[in-house]
């Protein structure tokens, strides 16, 4: 039988400070969750599920996720935009 595991990973106090950051600059709700690794034992299997951030309760921007990267200084221009839809 297959075992998974969680382990939350920890975001680093300056990259949460910056993303608080943006949202006050921009007047938008923020919530930070962090990611967590998951492992399948007894299997070797590991997957990484990245940090995410919550826009206004509605919309997920993901942190150092493998197929969508953001630079930092993206985010401001994302959730300008985000609130420009909204």
């Amino acid at each position: 039988m297959i075992k998974i595991i969680k382990k939350e990973l920890n975001i680093r106090p300056y990259l949460k400070k910056k993303i608080m950051w943006a949202g006050k600059y921009t007047n938008i709700n923020i919530e930070v969750i962090k990611g967590n690794l998951i492992r399948l034992e007894p299997t070797n299997m590991t997957y990484i599920e990245s940090h995410k951030v919550i826009i206004n309760g509605k919309d997920i921007f993901c942190i150092n996720e493998l197929n969508n990267q953001f630079r930092l200084c993206e985010l401001i221009h994302y959730f300008k935009k985000t609130k420009s839809i909204l």
